[in-house]
């Protein structure tokens, strides 16, 4: 039986991106979503955005950010970080630090492994410059077909001999390159994947999805999200960084 299943992830606490993308998948029709982790933290709605996931019954692994526990040593990503965990009650604040690392799905006979950076540690970045020998020794052990990540907010997709590697990219604020030190540019809609598994075999969709970018940045100013507007210059005006 055919199976299509999408892959969300590094929202962000990005609610009007991530309503989008719900949408554009009920047009679509998908069996199931399952987010990647990043859920919170550097955006406006984290409560909200984690409600959402459990009305649809999303399932989730966990993300670099998710336990709010990295203390930027960056003042204003240091008071990004304080300001979510205020915005969040007890109950999903122990939900989030209580993820799982690793899904690993049967697609009709295909084997999904569901991670955000890596199955070895949510930091590690799939990206193309990494090397076949690094991804094999990172997934050493699991038992795949396919691997599904984000963390690095960069879409991506490799095959290594039979197994495919899906970088899904950011919902909440892709990148318009791997970030390298200073300042991002986050392109202006979100990205997610759709992994299908048929008796043809298996298709990967790299999509985007357009959003209201007034409404997200109306937002950050109504939840008080710390510079906001500055943050907001991140979608509008910031160049890529010289890597």
């Amino acid at each position: 039986m055919p199976r299509r299943v999408a892959f969300i992830s590094d929202l962000h606490a990005n609610l009007v991106a991530l309503d989008a993308a719900l949408a554009e998948l009920d047009e679509l029709g998908v069996d199931e979503i399952i987010c990647l982790g990043d859920i919170v933290d550097l955006g406006p709605q984290p409560q909200a955005v984690v409600d959402r996931l459990r009305e649809r019954g999303v399932r989730c692994v966990r993300g670099n950010h998710d336990p709010l526990d990295e203390h930027p040593e960056h003042a204003m990503l240091a008071e990004i970080e304080a300001w979510t965990q205020t915005q969040l009650d007890d109950a999903t604040l122990a939900e989030l630090a209580g993820l799982p690392d690793q899904l690993l799905l049967d697609l009709a006979g295909t084997r999904v492994l569901c991670v955000h950076g890596s199955p070895r540690d949510f930091n590690d970045q799939v990206l193309d410059t990494t090397s076949a020998e690094q991804l094999l020794a990172w997934t050493s052990g699991w038992e795949f077909d396919v691997m599904v990540c984000g963390h690095t907010h960069v879409q991506l997709l490799r095959r290594i001999d039979r197994q495919v590697f899906v970088n899904v990219g950011s919902l909440g604020m892709p990148f318009a390159r791997a970030f390298c030190g200073g300042t991002p540019q986050v392109l202006p809609w979100g990205e997610y994947a759709i992994v299908a598994v048929s008796e043809r075999g298996v298709a990967v969709e790299l999509r985007r999805v357009s959003y209201d970018l007034e409404r997200f940045a109306r937002s950050l100013r109504e939840a008080g999200f710390p510079f906001a507007d500055r943050w907001m210059d991140n979608w509008l005006i910031a160049t890529p960084a010289d890597c």
